[in-house]
């Protein structure tokens, strides 16, 4: 068992030390546990209008922790990983910064609209405002920024793939229009996604992406990894025994691994 989605207090939304968080994985047996935490927005000179990342200062020191954390014997295992927001134009910027560091994973996450941080409960009042057309174009919006992602080559993992539904609102008529184009690109691009069971918890009630689009990857041989999204140490390796039972229904035999960004499986 592994869960690659772990986030520190860092970021300002989470609790708990990184001790803490391995020992939690030790309590439930997991063989191996990745750090993932918010990519500092400030470094891409993006001002969100609440503070959901950690400063461009702490990165460093965030990377050290972790890297001391790994140097632990025993089981689970610690990988770096980061989880960066993709803004489109910003690119170049971003690709560039990520190079410096020894990551072992990169996710790519999509959480802003432009300047709205959609995923944010203090933000979730603008949802109340659409009509069924316009959440519609919002999905479109937002499948069109992960059809970037997939085309930008920044990152190995995507992030938490259907999350625009978080809060319960959904298109009429349903997304598979959008999502069989955006899993045929994430295919192109060779790009793992990750099965999050943090979308549980929220208003949408299931797994980050739904089971019919885990189908969907997995007719298309879109290997998968696993990420609990955990803001509290009591979070980790939440719910992923269900997901795993989830990956073997749908027939995969197998989750992706990483070390320095390299893919590897794990049999399931």
């Amino acid at each position: 068992m592994i869960d690659y989605h772990l986030h520190t207090v860092r970021c300002g939304h989470a609790e708990g030390t990184l001790e803490q968080y391995w020992r939690e994985a030790v309590c439930k047996g997991l063989k191996e546990i990745g750090f993932a935490d918010h990519f500092p927005l400030d470094v891409l000179n993006f001002e969100p209008p609440e503070k959901v990342t950690m400063e461009g200062w702490e990165l460093p020191q965030y990377i050290g922790e972790v890297l001391q954390l790994s140097l632990k014997n025993g089981s689970p295992n610690v990988k770096l990983g980061i989880e960066v927001d993709f803004l489109p134009g910003l690119e170049k910027a971003i690709y560039e910064e990520l190079s410096h560091y020894p990551f072992d994973y990169v996710i790519g996450s999509v959480h802003f609209l432009e300047d709205w941080d959609f995923t944010n409960p203090a933000c979730a009042g603008a949802y109340e405002k659409c009509t069924a057309e316009e959440i519609l174009t919002l999905y479109e919006k937002y499948y069109i920024l992960i059809e970037k992602l997939a085309e930008a080559e920044l990152c190995d993992i995507v992030g938490h793939l259907d999350v625009i539904k978080k809060f319960g609102y959904r298109p009429p008529g349903g997304t598979a229009h959008l999502i069989e184009r955006v899993t045929d690109l994430l295919r192109e691009a060779d790009l793992c996604i990750e099965l999050n069971t943090a979308g549980l918890y929220t208003s949408a009630s299931e797994v980050y992406p739904s089971k019919e689009i885990l189908e969907s990857c997995f007719r298309r041989g879109i290997p998968v990894t696993l990420g609990s999204d955990a803001h509290r140490p009591e979070d980790v390796g939440r719910d992923l025994e269900m997901a795993l039972d989830l990956l073997r229904e749908i027939g995969y035999r197998e989750i992706a691994v990483f070390k320095d960004r390299k893919r590897g499986s794990l049999k399931i």
